[in-house]
């Protein structure tokens, strides 16, 4: 939102965000993105983007009644290693 005040048009986080207008997944739900309405746009968590499509063609095509994932690698600046 800093950065549409500051005069950016748009604003596109390449990760899970809080307050954004839309999250978009490309090849999953890229149609409901509305240019004149949606401004800050989250494009989801890099997990997202790896399973999202791959299980939107298995749910269109098969059905997914639940599903499981793991994902593994190097913890973000967002993220505490240390519980408290």
């Amino acid at each position: 939102e800093k950065h549409i005040q500051a005069g950016a048009k748009k604003v596109l986080i390449s990760a899970p965000a809080k307050d954004e207008d839309i999250t978009v997944v490309m090849g999953v739900n890229q149609d409901k993105y509305d240019a004149a309405n949606h401004h800050v746009i989250s494009n989801a968590s890099c997990t997202t983007n790896c399973v999202a499509p791959m299980a939107k063609v298995l749910d269109e095509n098969f059905g997914i009644v639940k599903g499981l994932m793991t994902t593994v690698h190097a913890y973000t600046n967002d993220q505490r290693i240390l519980d408290f």
